[in-house]
């Protein structure tokens, strides 16, 4: 009985916590996804003269190397030119993003012919005849360059991307259609993939590398970056495909992804849509809109290509910065959680994505490490190392459904990157398990600093520790020469002062000694 006992108190919190946490929201995600969307009607295709006024937003801080490739694709779009305008807002950019912005609203190309990457392959932009243009204000944040961009835009429907992606042509077109076939629709987020053809090759001067034909010569990553490059994808395509999808058939948005937002005019505010109290305003605007009992949907065709993070150090940095702003932003509208004012969004959602989310992240920060003191209860290694490869092999099955639902639902594109993915799929449970500790690290910078955009990695850290390291090394070698060099001095001195008169004393009566031997002699 005692043994029995043991068993159940060791294995059971040991097996059945990541299976509550994560096997179970796993599973929640897929039954919604696919019982809820087989009554959706048929989408119908929206004529030109039905669609809306658009205006789409862009705010810019030091941009100059992307800029270029998300107006290009802007400008690509299969959308009435005549009916969406294009206001980019510049927050103080210094390294020439205004310049280039201006470029574009003059009619110019860019350096490589108005062509830009997209899926692999390059796409040429034909004449755009729809207007640019360029607000210029002080640096105040990006939710002050949205805010401005929004009291200067005229459109039906807003739209908020951020200056690095990349839209697929028909993305415009999508977000609008949806306003159009779904009158109740207040809001939407379009559909964010990773796509590591994006990132550029650059030469030393940090112009585009084009090969012979002029095309854009995609970057060449290393081994650590394809793998950060593909994780990224299969996890987004989990998050956005699966997540996102989710939660708008059950209207529980928990964010507006803020590299692409599309909002009805008659639903935003009067004062300033974005707050800057936050990092996370996208999350802040999300929060506001349920309170107003606005419909937030997800456009799964509307695709926006974003470049992957690949480095540990930035990786860290915006899992962090996420973190922080999801709890800043619980914290503003606290009162809300729990409660059945806006429906399940506040009643379930929200006390369900802090608890898994925020207070089990504890118990999980030392769950892992827990198993390394099964021996004191008698359990071989060999047993423990079946434990571990057994629950490994369960996020894995987990990742792989996931996987497998999105590729079911996905186009050939995407399947055949889901496919180049297969490798990293075995990884992925790995890298979750990192990204997990980045973001409890939010937890406890939220406590700790004061809200900042950006925030230094691990790795860096390491290494700025390590040349500090090296440069107080030098400092104390240096003061301990200086010390002795100037400790021996002082001895030097002081023997001088001591030993020198009796010296020359010694010298003095060695002379009168010998002065008088050779008198007596």
């Amino acid at each position: 009985m005692d043994s029995l006992l043991v068993f159940m108190l060791v294995w059971g919190v040991w097996l059945i916590t990541p299976v509550l946490i994560d096997g179970v929201d796993a599973v929640s995600r897929l039954v919604v996804v696919k019982t809820r969307e087989r009554g959706l009607a048929r989408r119908r295709e929206v004529p030109d003269d039905e669609l809306p006024t658009v205006s789409l937003i862009v705010p810019a801080y030091n941009e100059a190397a992307v800029i270029d490739r998300c107006l290009t694709s802007i400008k690509a779009q299969a959308y009435p030119h005549e009916k969406f305008e294009v206001i980019v807002v510049d927050d103080g950019s210094d390294d020439g993003t205004p310049e280039r912005v201006e470029h574009h609203a003059n009619g110019g190309s860019t350096e490589n012919g108005d062509a830009f990457r997209l899926r692999g392959r390059a796409i040429r932009v034909g004449p755009f005849r729809g207007t640019i243009t360029l607000i210029r204000r002080q640096r105040g944040g990006k939710s002050e360059a949205l805010n401005a961009g929004i009291d200067a835009s005229s459109g039906e429907i807003v739209i908020n991307i951020d200056s690095d992606v990349v839209l697929h042509p028909m993305a415009i077109r999508n977000i609008a259609a949806a306003f159009v076939r779904d009158p109740k629709l207040g809001a939407l987020t379009g559909s964010i993939e990773i796509d590591w053809d994006v990132l550029e090759s650059r030469d030393e001067h940090g112009r585009l590398v084009l090969d012979e034909e002029g095309h854009i010569v995609p970057r060449t990553l290393t081994a650590m970056e394809r793998f950060l490059a593909k994780a990224q994808f299969l996890e987004f395509l989990s998050s956005f495909d699966l997540g996102r999808r989710a939660q708008a058939l059950t209207g529980t948005m928990f964010t507006l992804a803020g590299a692409c937002s599309a909002f009805r005019r008659d639903i935003l505010p009067c004062g300033p849509c974005y707050s800057n109290t936050t990092v996370s305003e996208d999350t802040c605007l999300t929060f506001a809109l349920h309170r107003n009992n606005v419909t937030i949907g997800f456009a799964e065709d509307a695709k926006i290509y974003l470049e992957p993070v690949v480095t540990w150090d930035e990786l860290y940095a915006q899992r962090a910065r996420w973190t922080r702003g999801q709890l800043e932003v619980c914290g503003l509208h606290e009162e809300i959680i729990g409660t059945h004012k806006h429906g399940a969004f506040s009643r379930r959602s929200l006390p369900k994505t802090l608890l898994l989310d925020h207070t089990l992240a504890f118990p999980r920060l030392i769950w892992a490490p827990l198993i390394l003191f099964f021996p004191m209860f008698g359990y071989s290694w060999s047993v423990i190392g079946m434990a571990l490869a057994g629950m490994y092999a369960f996020y894995v099955a987990i990742e792989a459904v996931n996987t497998t639902t999105v590729f079911a639902m996905s186009d050939e594109h995407t399947r055949g990157r889901i496919e180049q993915c297969g490798w990293t799929l075995l990884f992925l449970p790995l890298f979750r398990f990192i990204v997990f500790h980045f973001r409890f690290s939010g937890f406890l910078v939220t406590l700790m600093e004061e809200p900042q955009w950006t925030i230094q990695g691990p790795v860096g850290g390491m290494q700025d520790g390590l040349r500090l390291m090296r440069v107080r090394s030098i400092e104390f070698v240096t003061m301990v020469a200086s010390s002795l060099t100037t400790a021996v001095l002082r001895m030097g001195r002081v023997t001088l002062s001591v030993l020198g008169p009796l010296l020359v004393t010694v010298i003095v009566l060695a002379g009168r000694l010998e002065a008088l031997w050779k008198r007596s002699a």
